[in-house]
This record gives structure tokens, C-alpha cells and sequence, in this order.
């Protein structure tokens, strides 16, 4: 039953305000004002109801929003609307007196209030002249011109390894299907994304939420400076020296990255609301946060609802090389198409010339330093130094090689750190390379901060190669170097590609697609080309492939889209050892998409598969039944034998060092084993999964559950499925990893100051005395759960009884990362009432409350309490 929009109306306005006595007090002169997320349930948003009736929701959302401001009026808030939301969330964007914050949650009508979570904004591809591309397009063009074969510039943008060549050949270019890309924006005036004006053929609309207008050029003047641009290009770019999957699709621009380091999400939500609005047909969102990241986030909701609405979102599942449950939000939400970034067959480096017959010097540049010349050469320099200060003008004007090594007793620094040092000394640029990895390794983008000079990375093959020649001999700028990958990587799993499952146990990420080392689009003043690494560069692809379906067939629904890129993904073999078995599922999801099967699948008389993955959840040694059904839109009847493939599992801790273990889930039809389904008919098939036998509490597991046609002349079709091993609850809070890499460490530890690393030991805080170094106490944590529902530090007293508690976060990520990520809570001797703490005897203690803890079998809170503090006085 629908209620009248007056009637809507008028019983908002006569809610009653807050008794007397829970009035606010005026907020203070010149108070600060804060920026709040508020979304309403009085009214739901545009698209949650069905087409016909969206111009009614419309102004009741219009009407819930003005009573919310009459009745934050009349109850003293001082309340001012920055943004509307209508589309995917009924909500606001306000500001409002810090004083008067905590009380919007008393306001009628109103669902949720959070301050808004900045985003980071994702690094700028590294810029490469439009000669290094022609190049590498030529030299990839060389090595296949035999007929049929993918061309150059195919295999550039690494279409070549998903079959969207063949399709392309066949018609299916995306033609008629719309793409909202939000991002840092899209240089329009790229020749391969349109040329010209705004809007253009190709780019045909959009907004700038970063800036406020209706221009959403890629404008150079953030962090994230032409990372919208390559993402177009991947998706629908088109000229001489690139082809993205879906050449004629149009594309609409969405900017929210913009002069600042990230973007709030409250900027990407109004972004999505406009693409909401707009009616694209797939939305990419190569962006995310895996900090706090849950599928109950008012911007993951939202992503949900464009997606029942009739939309397609595909989101980058993040990048790290931090192992299971890593997933980054809104990538975590249900509906999203989460995609993960598999490593391409050959990487196009930019490099260095030595001056001698071997091969040039391949090199990453980080995002975080400078471009790197196209043309010149400078002397090089070794260094072998951490971050102690070099005499000014050392290195003047040469290239600076250094390697980093953790020393973990002394102060923090790292290799940017370092770089900054080089810098200092006037080295013009700052090679890193690594003894400890694979002679052929390039590092990986190092931590953290900001250079003025370029930051590089170069294999220890070459840094050799470097070292052992003269001290005077040059290195040239503006070399190209195509590397063949080994067969252990090539089109496998990216290592840095972020892990599933969700933090709360979602299937992710759902399929992967192509983002190691893609040559696309850039700005202009960024020399129109450019190659970046990661879940970014593969999002796109699978944008791009879900608009050549849309063009296959229209009437598709975006859970047909899932279904069918799912259900003909090709499961990817352990990267690094191809031969032990498939690469867990919380990696690579259903496996990389096949856009040759795909398409074919998507005519109005193919087989599907419904659901298109099977989310298990921790089943606590019990077994999984599903059910799953088989669509035959075909004028045959098919067979199939149903059958199962498994995966490596992957047992805690959840960081980089998670173990590989080749015990595997057990699966059981329920009937035969072989179906026939008639034509224009289903067909179910109940399944049972049982967990790997004997592995460890918190292992990840999956496999896929396949269908394998008795002709031979279908495709195999395959249903992904992900679970944890006994009882989620069971995992440690308190990570692992980082006392087994550094031994010399306690985790957690009681020390005497913020960044002070050792031992547990007891101390004194004395604040009878002139010294502030002893003037606190702190406790040093890397924790390794996925998700914890709450995190508190307790001061205890020598009768056991709280008296403090300094720190109280909710929903918080583990903090882990790739092992040895860790944070520091401190107390300063004060109690809750802000009073200063008697001398005497405490102790800390931290409390985690784990998410999803459901208390049947591992308790869903552990503590960990610390040694004696003293206070004297």
C-alpha cells in the first residue's frame, strides 16, 4: 500500500520535535561545521520502484528531504543541504555544527548519519610518447601476421587474451550500448575517445562532481591525473595506436578525482546517482577502499540498487599483496561485478639503453615521483645508504641505484623515504632494485609519500648488469622494452591483485580480466598514452565485454551479464606453479572472462545457469546444500554431465604469507549425475559441498561446480563456489605474520611511545619527573581478522575494574596488510571523565569483537591483555 505523497508530507511535518529537555543548545559562535551523510527511509529512492511509477517516487523523495529540513528547523539544527540524493539512495548531504551532529539521528525520517569516507585517489598511469606506443604496437604487430591473427594494437591493449578480437571480427563492437565511467574524468579530445569538444561522438555526457560544473575533463590537476582516460580507453578507445574491447560503444564521464588526493563518498555517491539518472547501461568504477569495506555501506547499497534497477556495475576488487579478505568497497557490494586483474602475456615497459648490445633496462615508475624524461641520459650512482642525510649536490645529476633493507629496530624508512634522500642530494632520478626477489622481478611500487624526481624500479638481472659497467657510462632515457612473461604468470592471477572474500563472507571477487602492464589513452599534457598495472585496468575490460553482450542482446538483465560471464570464465591455473592446481577462488573468482563463449552464450537461445556462484559462508564442519538450475532457451533438448573442479585452498594467516593447501572441497549430486533438460525448459540440480577434510579453522576453499555437455559441442558451463572452513570465529585477532617475519617483536607489545617497536615489557608512566618521554603508555598492534565489529583499548585497574578506555573504533579492517602492517593505541594516565588516573598499578587491554560472530562454537570476542603500568605521581 502506497501512502499519498501530501499525505507523506504532512505526516513528516507533524512528527513532534524532541521533549524539552533532549532540546539542543544553541551551537556555539563560530562553531566548525561538519559534513554528514544522512539517508531517509520515508521515501524509497527512484529506483527502487518500477519504472511507471518513478516520477511519483521522485517528488516523494523531494518531500521527504523538505521535512527532514523543516523538522531539523523547527528543532534548532542548524542544518544546510549540500547535496540531494534521489536516484540509488534517498539522502543528503549536509553541513551542520559539530555540537548538533549527534542529533540528526533523532530527526524523523532518517536511516543512517556517517561522516564521509574519503577514497584514495588512485595513482596516474605513467605517461609514454605516442612514438614508444607506435612502436610497441609494431613490434606486436610483427610477431603475428598471419591471417585472422590479432593485430598490434589488439594485443597492446591485451584484447587479444580474452577473444574480444574474434568477436569484434564478428559485428560485436559495442554498438548502441552506454558506459558511465567514474573516475578522474575523460580527455574527450584524445583522438581515440572522440576528438574535439564535449560532449562528441564518443563521449556524450557526463558531470564534474570534483570541481562543481558540467565539464568532466581529465584536467591534470590531481593524483589521479589520466586514470579516467586510460580507463576509457580500455573500455571504448579507437585510433591508430589503440583498441579498447568495445570500440563504437559512447561513454559518459563522471569526474569525482580532482585537484585533491581522494574523493569522499558523498562526491562518488552523488556521481553514481547521476549516472542512475542518465540511464547508462554499464557503469565501471575502477576505485575503492578496502578500509572498513562492507556490503551494508550506504554507497554499496547504493551500487545494489542501480544494479536491480537495470544497470551493470563492475568495480576494481582492489589491489595488494596482502592476501585473503582484501576486497575494497563498493566492490564488496552483492550486486557489483567485482573483478580482479590477471597478468597479460608480454609487459610493455618503458626502459633504459646501457649503451651496450644487450636488451634495453625495463623499469616501473611509480606514480609517486615524476615522469620520466623521453629523451637525455644521465651518469649513474650506487648508494648504499638508508635515511640519513647525503651531502647536498653528491649525486648531482646522476641516476641514484638503491636498495631498501628493513631494519626493524630502528626508525621507520622507507624506500620512498629513501628516494626523498637521493633527491635531497640532487640525484635526478632513484632506481630501486631488490636482492631478495627473482633476478628478474621488477619491485613492486614502493610506500609511501612523494617525490619531485622520478622513482623507479629495475629488476636485480639488470641492476647487475647496471653496477658491473663503468662508473661514467650513461643511461638513456626513451627505450621500449616488450618482455615475454614466464609461462608461470602469463595470463594467470596478478600477485597484487586484492583477495576475497568479502569482509562479511560475499562471493568475491566474481571474475577476472586482463590489468598487468595495459597501454591506453591519456591526457594530452600527459603525451595521449600511457601504461598502468592493476583491478583498474581489468574493471574496465569487463565493462567494455559486458556492453559487446548488451549488443548480442539487448534484453539482458545485469544478473544474465553475471550469469554468463561466470558461468564461461576459464579457471586460471596457481600463478607461479601451474601445475600444483587452480588458484584459489578467492583470487580469481569464477576465472578470467572468455568473451568468445560469452557472447556466444548471450543469444536468446543459449543454456544459463542460475545462481552464477555459490557463496557457502563458514560452514563450522557441516555440509552446504544448493540448488542449481539449468535455463535451456535453446530449441534442443541438452545433456549434461554435472561434475566438480577444485581449487587450492588457502589456509590463515590472512596476509601475503597465507598458505597454499591442496586439500579441497568434496561435492555430491543429489540424483544423476546426468541431466537432460528439454528444450525451452530447467532443470535443478541440488548439490552438496563438504569442506576440505582436516584443514585448519579459517581456510578459504573453492572450486566450481561444472557442466560438461555430453556432445561435445557446447561449452563447458560452470557455477564458482567460496567458503571457510569451520568456524570463521576461530581465526586470531591478532595477526600472526608479523612476530613470525620479525622475531625481535612482540604483537601486540606494551611500549613506552608511538613508533617504539619491541618486546612486552612493564613500564612506568611517571609524571612526577620533567621528562614527557615516559608521559604515556602504548600499545603497538597489527590485527588480522577481516572485519572487526568493534575494537577497544580498556584500562583496567588493580581490582579489574575499567577505568578508561582510550580508543573505541567500529568496523574496522584488519590492519595486517601484506603481513607486517601494524598501528599504535596509547594512554595517557587520564580516566574516562578526562581526570587524571591515581598512582597506581594498570594494565591494558585490548577487546575485539568480531564481525558475523554468531558464539555457537569460537567465542566472537578474544582480548588480549598487557603487562603491568605503573603510574607515579
Amino acid at each position: 500500500m502506497h501512502t499519498p505523497r501530501a499525505a507523506l508530507l504532512a505526516a513528516l511535518l507533524l512528527v513532534p520535535a524532541a521533549p524539552a529537555a533532549a532540546a539542543p543548545r544553541s551551537p556555539v559562535p563560530h562553531e566548525p561545521l561538519v559534513t554528514r551523510v544522512v539517508t531517509l527511509d520515508s521515501a524509497p529512492a527512484v529506483r527502487e520502484v518500477p519504472t511507471a511509477s518513478r516520477g511519483a517516487a521522485a517528488a516523494d523523495v523531494d518531500a521527504s528531504q523538505r521535512a527532514l529540513m523543516s523538522a531539523a528547523e523547527r528543532a534548532g539544527i542548524r542544518l544546510t543541504a549540500a547535496r540531494h540524493y534521489r536516484h540509488v539512495v534517498n539522502g543528503l548531504t549536509v553541513r551542520v555544527p559539530e555540537s548538533q551532529a549527534a542529533l540528526l539521528d533523532g530527526l524523523p525520517g532518517v536511516a543512517s548519519v556517517a561522516a564521509p569516507v574519503v577514497f584514495e585517489a588512485p595513482e596516474s598511469p605513467t605517461p609514454v610518447s605516442a612514438e614508444t606506443v607506435r612502436r610497441a604496437v609494431a613490434e606486436a604487430g610483427s610477431t603475428t601476421r598471419r591471417s585472422g591473427a590479432p593485430s598490434g594494437r589488439e594485443i597492446v591493449t591485451v584484447t587479444d587474451l580474452t577473444g574480444v578480437a574474434e568477436v569484434r571480427r564478428g559485428g560485436v563492437t559495442g554498438r548502441g550500448v552506454t558506459v558511465g565511467i567514474i573516475d578522474s574524468g575523460i580527455a574527450y579530445d584524445h583522438p581515440a575517445l572522440g576528438g574535439g569538444g564535449f560532449p562528441n561522438a564518443k563521449v556524450v555526457g557526463g558531470f564534474d562532481f570534483a570541481d562543481g560544473d558540467a565539464d568532466p575533463y581529465d584536467d591534470m590537476s590531481g593524483s589521479a591525473a589520466g586514470h579516467g582516460t586510460h580507463v576509457a580507453g580500455i573500455v571504448a578507445g579507437d585510433d591508430d595506436h589503440i583498441l579498447g574491447v568495445a570500440p563504437d560503444a559512447r561513454l559518459r564521464s563522471y569526474r569525482v578525482f580532482g585537484s585533491g588526493s581522494g574523493a569522499g563518498d558523498d562526491v562518488i555517491l552523488a556521481a553514481l546517482d547521476r549516472a542512475a539518472a542518465d540511464g547508462n547501461d554499464v557503469v565501471n568504477m575502477s576505485l575503492g577502499t578496502p578500509i572498513g569495506a562492507r556490503s551494508s555501506s550506504v554507497l554499496s547499497t547504493a551500487v545494489d540498487r542501480l544494479v536491480a534497477s537495470g544497470t551493470t556495475v563492475t568495480v576494481a576488487v582492489g589491489n595488494g599483496y596482502a592476501g585473503p579478505f582484501r576486497t575494497s568497497e563498493p566492490a564488496a557490494a552483492h550486486q557489483a561485478i567485482a573483478v580482479g586483474s590477471t597478468y597479460s602475456n608480454r609487459s610493455p615497459y618503458l626502459a633504459l639503453t646501457l649503451g651496450d648490445d644487450e636488451a634495453p633496462v625495463a623499469y616501473t615508475l611509480s606514480g609517486r615521483g615524476a615522469r620520466t624524461p623521453s629523451k637525455g641520459s644521465a651518469p649513474w650512482a650506487e648508494v648504499r645508504t638508508g635515511c640519513e642525510p647525503l651531502p647536498a649536490g653528491s649525486l648531482s645529476g646522476r641516476i641514484a641505484l638503491f636498495t631498501f633493507v628493513w631494519n626493524p629496530s630502528g626508525p621507520i624508512c622507507r624506500p620512498m623515504d629513501i628516494a626523498r634522500v637521493l633527491e635531497s642530494a640532487g640525484a635526478v632520478a632513484a632506481v630501486q632494485h631488490d636482492p631478495s626477489l627473482p633476478e628478474s622481478v621488477i619491485p613492486g611500487t614502493p610506500c609511501c609519500g612523494t617525490t619531485g624526481i622520478p622513482v623507479l624500479g629495475i629488476s636485480e638481472k639488470d641492476a647487475r648488469r647496471v653496477l658491473g659497467s663503468a662508473p661514467d657510462t650513461r643511461l638513456a632515457w626513451g627505450a621500449y622494452a616488450a618482455i615475454p612473461l614466464a609461462d608461470g604468470a602469463a595470463g594467470l592471477m596478478d600477485h597484487g591483485s586484492a583477495w576475497g572474500p568479502g569482509n562479511e563472507l560475499e562471493f568475491k571477487p566474481d571474475i577476472a580480466a586482463p590489468g598487468g602492464y595495459i597501454l591506453s589513452a591519456m591526457p594530452k599534457a600527459l603525451d595521449w598514452y600511457g601504461v598502468s598495472s592493476g583491478t583498474s585496468m581489468a574493471s574496465p575490460h569487463i565493462a567494455g565485454v559486458s556492453a559487446l553482450l548488451l549488443q548480442r542482446n539487448p534484453g539482458l538483465s545485469p544478473r544474465d551479464i553475471q550469469s554468463i560471464l561466470q558461468s564461461t570464465a576459464t579457471p586460471l591455473a596457481m600463478t607461479g606453479d601451474p601445475a600444483r592446481g587452480a588458484q584459489p577462488v578467492a583470487q580469481q573468482g569464477a576465472g578470467r572472462v572468455d568473451a568468445i563463449a560469452a557472447v556466444a552464450a548471450a543469444g536468446r537461445a543459449a543454456v544459463r545457469l542460475s545462481p552464477s556462484e555459490l557463496p557457502l559462508r563458514d560452514l563450522e564442519g557441516r555440509p552446504a546444500v544448493r540448488a542449481i538450475t539449468v535455463h535451456n532457451d535453446s530449441a534442443r533438448d541438452v545433456t549434461y554431465t554435472v561434475g566438480h573442479r577444485t581449487a587450492l585452498s588457502a589456509a590463515p594467516p590472512y596476509t601475503s604469507e597465507w598458505k597454499a593447501d591442496d586439500r579441497a572441497a568434496r561435492m555430491d549430486v543429489v540424483g544423476p549425475e546426468r541431466v537432460t533438460v528439454r528444450a525451452h525448459a530447467s532443470r535443478t540440480v541440488p548439490v552438496i559441498v563438504r569442506q576440505p577434510v582436516g584443514a585448519v579453522e579459517g581456510t578459504v576453499f573453492g572450486g566450481w561446480v561444472e557442466f560438461v555437455p555430453a556432445d561435445g559441442r557446447q561449452p563447458v558451463l560452470r557455477v564458482p563456489y567460496q567458503g571457510v572452513s569451520g568456524d570463521f570465529d576461530a581465526v586470531s585477532a591478532i595477526n600472526p605474520t608479523f612476530s613470525a617475519i620479525n622475531t625481535t617483536l612482540d604483537n601486540p607489545a606494551l611500549r613506552p611511545a608511538v613508533g617504539n617497536f619491541g618486546k612486552n615489557l612493564p613500564l612506568t608512566i611517571d609524571l612526577a619527573n620533567d621528562d614527557t618521554s615516559d608521559d604515556i603508555a602504548s600499545v603497538m598492534l597489527s590485527h588480522g581478522f577481516p572485519l572487526l565489529e568493534r575494537l577497544r583499548l580498556q584500562v583496567t585497574d588493580a581490582r579489574g575494574r575499567v577505568v578508561a578506555t582510550p580508543y573505541d573504533q567500529a568496523w574496522l579492517t584488519r590492519n595486517s596488510g601484506a603481513g607486517t602492517g601494524v598501528g599504535f593505541h596509547t594512554w595517557d594516565a587520564t580516566l574516562d571523565d578526562g581526570s587524571p588516573a591515581p598512582a597506581g598499578s594498570y594494565r591494558l587491554r585490548l577487546v575485539f569483537d568480531k564481525a558475523l560472530g554468531d558464539r555457537d562454537h569460537a567465542p566472537g570476542t578474544e582480548t588480549w591483555t598487557s603487562p603491568e603500568v605503573t603510574v607515579v605521581r
